[in-house]
C-alpha cells in the first residue's frame, strides 16, 4: 500500500462476522480484509479460486506472487494448503509498509487456524531473502513499492490483494497490471476480490482472459484472470 506523505498509519483491530480479525487503516479508512470474514474471504478468493483451481492441473510445485503481504493471512493459508497437499510453494510477497509487531501479535489467525509458530516465523522472517519455512513452503518477502520493484522470474498464480480501486487507483490501472501479466507463466492465473468493471476491462486490454466467479459472503462475485497460450485463445 502507498501512504500519504508524512502521515504515519494507525491501525485498529476489528472482529469480522466469522470471528477472525481484520485491521482498519485509519490512513485509508478501509479494512485489510472483508468485515464479513477475513479468513472466509481469503479461503474463497485465494485458496479455492486460486490454489485449488490451479492445482487441478496436478502440478507439484507452484510459484505464487502476492500483491500486498498485509496481515500475512494469505501466506499462512497457503502454507497450510501446501502442507496438506504436499505441493511445494515458492511464495513471493511484497509490502511497502509492514505492520508493527504490536498489531501482528494481536491477530487471532493462529487461534483460528493453528500454526502459531509458523505465523510468527512468517512475520519475523528477514526481508528480501529466501527463507525456507518447511519442506513444502519457501518464503520470499520484499519490502518495496510495486512501481519500483523488478519482478524476477515467472509465477503460476498471482494473489492480487491490494487496497481497492477507490483507495489506490494506480494499482488497478494498466501500468501495474501489465507488470502482473508479464510476470505470469503461460497458463497462469491472477485472482482477486475485486470485480470492478473498469478493472476487468483493463485486464482484457492487457491480454488476460477474464471470468467472474461467485464470491464470499458480502461479495456477489470475484475475478479470476488467465494468461492463455495462443493456441488456447
Amino acid at each position: 500500500m502507498k501512504l500519504l506523505s508524512g502521515i504515519k498509519p494507525k491501525n485498529l483491530l476489528q472482529i469480522c462476522n466469522d470471528g477472525s480479525h481484520t485491521i482498519i487503516s485509519e490512513s485509508f479508512h478501509v479494512t485489510y480484509h472483508s468485515i464479513h470474514g477475513a479468513i472466509t474471504e481469503s479461503n474463497v478468493v485465494f485458496i479455492c479460486a486460486g490454489l485449488d483451481y490451479f492445482q487441478s492441473k496436478n502440478i507439484r510445485e507452484i510459484s505464487i506472487f502476492e500483491m500486498g503481504f498485509g496481515t500475512g493471512l494469505n501466506a499462512l493459508l497457503s502454507y497450510q494448503w501446501a502442507e496438506k497437499h504436499k505441493v511445494k510453494i515458492h511464495y513471493h510477497t511484497i509490502e511497502a509498509y509492514p505492520l508493527t509487531d504490536e498489531i501482528i501479535s494481536k491477530l487471532n489467525y493462529p487461534e483460528k487456524l493453528g500454526d502459531r509458530l509458523v505465523f510468527r516465523r512468517i512475520h519475523c522472517s528477514d526481508w528480501n531473502v529466501m527463507v525456507p519455512i518447511s519442506e513444502y513452503f519457501v518464503l520470499y518477502k520484499y519490502n518495496s513499492e510495486i512501481e519500483s520493484f523488478h519482478l524476477e522470474g515467472k509465477f503460476d498464480v498471482i494473489f492480487y490483494d491490494a487496497f481497492g480501486p477507490s483507495t489506490q487507483p494506480h494499482l488497478w490501472d494498466i501500468p501495474v497490471l501489465s507488470k502482473m501479466y508479464y510476470a505470469l507463466e503461460l497458463g497462469g492465473i491472477l485472482v482477486t476480490y475485486c470485480a470492478q468493471g473498469a478493472f476487468k476491462r483493463n485486464l482484457r486490454i492487457i491480454g488476460f482472459q477474464v471470468e467472474s466467479i461467485p464470491g464470499p459472503p458480502g461479495k456477489r462475485e470475484i475475478t479470476r484472470a488467465s494468461k492463455m497460450a495462443e493456441d488456447e485463445l
